[in-house]
């Protein structure tokens, strides 16, 4: 069972193999809609992972408000070094990506570990 719960300023998915805390914002981030968020994932041997995870058209739309802006070499490119990119907005679908990276052991590589 997932249990999902609101605690400013996150929003928690507590499964039985991990924690996630979506920081999510307020004046545009719904559950269906977020589509960039910062999550701390926390697995049951204590540590906790960070991750950042776009879907691609948040990425699409990144590099073309760049290109606009002239940052990022006019949106010439898109880096981070705990991205995870998913098909869909939503916690769920984050929350399904989440599940994998834990599952496979993948979180190690695709997270950066912090304090938590």
């Amino acid at each position: 069972m997932v249990l999902v719960s609101s605690a400013e300023p996150y929003l928690t998915v507590d499964e039985p193999t991990f924690v996630a805390r979506f920081l999510l914002d307020p004046q545009a981030d719904t559950v269906e809609t977020v589509a960039n968020a910062d999550v701390f994932v926390d697995l049951p041997d204590g540590s906790s992972w960070s991750l950042t995870i776009f879907t691609v058209e948040e990425v699409r739309r990144l590099l073309a408000a760049w290109r606009a802006s002239g940052d990022v070499a006019n949106g010439s490119y898109f880096w981070t070094s705990d991205h995870v990119i998913v098909p869909e907005p939503g916690i769920n679908v984050m929350t399904a990506a989440i599940r994998e990276l834990v599952r496979s052991g993948d979180i190690t590589r695709a997270g950066c570990r912090s304090g938590g």
